[in-house]
């Protein structure tokens, strides 16, 4: 990729940094608050970890259907803020919240009545299917408001606001610290600078971790709601607006968000299966894998950050008949993400016993955990690359081809080569670890190919 700081260089690199930097501070925040979760978790033991870690994956197989709404709706958003025709968008944000209330009551009923196979499904220990299901039904609770405002503050996003996903992200993980410091412990007295002093604490344990994160997921779902019936939003939703049905808007967003939801189902089938695979090698290795996931995190930030500003910019200008701007930001935002990512795999292959240390007291648990963060530092390249040109393709609004890519590269790549070396050949968590980031380099190089063929900039939503 040849390397130029041109006037149209500085000006798109600053508009990708202006998108790009909430959607980083929101996930780093995350990362944050997320590492004092899992310490908080980690302190009750392996088997606490454990138990949140073996149905992982099926709380991110609730969340990829949300793609089905968010990715059609932000295209869609993205292209008409583009074209500066706002009361079409606003028509869509109101068509794209009953979409995903919907989704969310349906997913909420699902879960609950789903909740108690789904440990033994995964093939999670047997010692661990009473907390992980009371961890999922409660943990539901929070899809109601969180899910929907998830869906709205993706068209937000599309708009080129990103901080109010920012902001919503900080109240989030904020009150979930605060309330998993209430319900994870029972009643203590602590020490701080010397002095001594009762804190009240419900004591519930996995439970209250569950019923922590899905009051505070629900506080955020209710300020992204907030904030877009003001009228200076960026998506304004219109009370009046939203007694209207509009299936011609449903199919529109379906005809994108469909395919893209068969994605990531995929995808997330795949890594349960994956999660399953580990689960059977032992709580040790489950409660690694679950605890180096939250390091891999790392990576995801500015993943994230650059992949929000691609899906806008690309987006936006493609509704403004400008598809070689386009075609450049996407290739900016993929050369900034792949520099700092490549950054971040440097790091945590260097601290990674010094990061797995911070989550638990096991000493088992580090040494397998900082194994399993040194083999996931090599993936970061390729999460840069996936993840930008993922994002930059759906918001052109293409997503029936990189749905058969990661549906191919999950599946005969990940799955069957960690199947052969993890289980067939017995070769241990750490060969199965390999297989991911070999299917992550796949995906990468696929969608890399796909964006610069071009096609893409054809596409109607």
């Amino acid at each position: 990729m040849k390397i130029s700081y041109s006037p149209l260089a500085r000006t798109t690199d600053r508009e990708i940094m202006r998108l790009a930097l909430p959607c980083i501070a929101e996930s780093l925040f995350a990362t944050l608050v997320g590492f004092i979760d899992t310490a908080m978790v980690g302190s009750l033991g392996a088997h606490a970890t454990a138990s949140i870690g073996a149905v992982a994956a099926f709380t991110w197989f609730n969340h990829s259907l949300l793609s089905m709404i968010s990715v059609g709706g932000t295209a869609i958003v993205a292209r008409l803020i583009g074209a500066r025709e706002q009361q079409e968008a606003e028509k869509v944000a109101s068509q794209v919240f009953w979409m995903a209330l919907l989704l969310s009551i349906a997913q909420f009923g699902f879960v609950q009545l789903c909740a108690p196979f789904v440990p033994a499904l995964l093939q999670a220990d047997a010692s661990l299917h009473a907390d992980s299901a009371l961890y999922l039904r409660c943990l539901s609770f929070g899809f109601l408001i969180n899910h929907t405002g998830q869906c709205l503050g993706g068209l937000l996003r599309g708009a080129g606001d990103t901080k109010t996903s920012m902001v919503s992200g900080m109240i989030a993980n904020i009150a979930n610290m605060v309330l998993n410091f209430l319900m994870i412990y029972e009643s203590r007295t602590i020490t701080v600078l010397g002095l001594s002093f009762p804190m009240f604490g419900f004591g519930w344990g996995v439970a209250g971790a569950a019923i922590a994160s899905a009051a505070a997921n629900s506080l955020a779902g209710i300020f992204v709601f907030l904030r877009m019936l003001k009228k200076n939003a960026a998506v304004h939703l219109r009370i009046c607006k939203l007694t209207e049905l509009k299936m011609d808007v449903w199919k529109r967003i379906l005809r994108i968000g469909a395919p893209a939801a068969v994605e990531r189902c995929a995808v997330n089938v795949g890594q349960m299966v994956f999660s399953a695979m580990i689960s059977s090698v032992g709580v040790t290795a489950i409660a690694a894998h679950t605890l180096a996931i939250q390091i891999e995190g790392l990576g995801y930030m500015p993943a994230y950050g650059f992949s929000v500003a691609a899906t806008a910019m690309v987006g936006q200008r493609l509704g403004a008949k400008d598809p070689e701007g386009a075609k450049y930001a996407g290739k900016r935002a993929a050369f900034i993400s792949l520099a700092l990512l490549t950054l971040v795999g440097v790091g945590t292959f260097v601290f990674s016993y010094p990061l797995i240390s911070l989550f638990t007291p096991d000493l088992d648990v580090r040494m397998v955990g900082a194994m399993l963060v040194r083999i996931c530092s090599f993936e970061q390249p390729f999460n840069a690359l996936n993840s930008v040109f993922s994002g930059a393709l759906q918001g052109a609004g293409d997503t029936r081809r990189p749905m058969v890519y990661s549906f191919v590269s999950m599946w005969c790549v990940r799955i069957l080569f960690a199947w052969i070396f993890g289980v067939m050949l017995n070769m241990g968590v750490a060969a199965i670890w390999w297989c991911m980031v070999a299917d992550l380099g796949c995906r990468a190089v696929l969608f890399a190919r796909r964006y610069f063929q071009g096609k893409w900039t054809e596409i109607q939503v």
